[in-house]
């Protein structure tokens, strides 16, 4: 299994494309890792990981590599079969392949910003009487699966997720979840064609990408300089740098449109 030192996202990207709305280059300078980095080291000397991390025994990852590093000056770390490793906040140069160490934090006290949590919530209004089950006996598993795999048909899909914060219930329960489905055509056509399966609370709404589009987008991302991995999650592209500077977001939305590419940070930031 792998593991990544930031927010999980929900698809992997694969490299293709052209079009260049990177910084082209790492630059010099001195820069912090914005939260906690694991540093490893096989035996063939110190990496800095910044990406995926295989939660084997030990650890895998493939990185930076590290000059300046000494295990006896961070003794806050774990070791097993010739391994060696631990998590940190870290201070240096960047340079195109490697990462000059001048100080580092363990990650206990490591200054780590909050992760923003996504929004499940439905943006559909209350019907009129309240949010209800129209048939219970479409209101099941089975028909859940079926209308999810129907909602990916349609044309336009962008995407969907399960709204559970309206209605106290058990988890997973289809009778007491809102189902919301987003597509960039008419969400009355959308939601007729899926209440052919599905008999429980429905909130159809349009967006303004749909998932092909997306997918195209995080392809083409992932062949830019700094990029470090990028997942599509609630109609939203969300991408990771290696570093980055106070213009990207702005560069992003002008190439994708506003919202269409939502940078979740960099690994690092300049420092001075």
């Amino acid at each position: 299994m792998w593991r990544y030192g930031w927010v999980l996202l929900l698809v992997a990207a694969s490299a293709c494309g052209n079009d260049r709305v990177l910084d082209p280059a790492t630059g010099s300078g001195t820069v912090r890792s914005t939260g906690t980095v694991t540093v490893l080291d096989d035996g063939g000397g110190p990496q800095l990981c910044y990406g995926a991390i295989a939660e084997s025994m030990p650890p895998q990852c493939d990185g930076l590599e590290m000059t300046g590093w000494d295990w006896a000056d961070h003794p806050e770390h774990e070791e097993h079969a010739g391994t060696r490793w631990g998590d940190f906040q870290v201070t240096g140069t960047l340079g195109d392949t490697t990462f000059a160490v001048t100080d580092a934090v363990p990650a206990a006290d490591a200054s780590v910003p909050p992760v923003e949590e996504i929004d499940f919530s439905s943006p559909c209004p209350e019907p009129e009487g309240g949010w209800k089950v129209l048939d219970p006996e479409r209101t099941t598993m089975e028909t859940q699966e079926a209308t999810v795999a129907a909602a990916q048909r349609l044309p336009g899909y962008s995407d969907l997720w399960l709204d559970q914060t309206r209605v106290a219930s058990p988890m997973n329960d289809p009778r007491k979840l809102i189902l919301n489905v987003r597509v960039t055509g008419d969400p009355a056509a959308a939601e007729k064609e899926l209440r052919k399966t599905w008999g429980g609370m429905l909130c159809v709404s349009r967006a303004t990408v749909s998932q092909e589009e997306l997918g195209e987008i995080q392809e083409e991302l992932a062949d830019q300089p700094h990029h470090v991995s990028s997942g599509l999650s609630r109609g939203v592209v969300h991408l990771r740098v290696l570093i980055g500077d106070g213009g990207l977001q702005e560069r992003l939305d002008e190439t994708y449109g506003k919202g269409t590419v939502v940078l979740d940070g960099a690994v690092f930031e300049r420092v001075g």
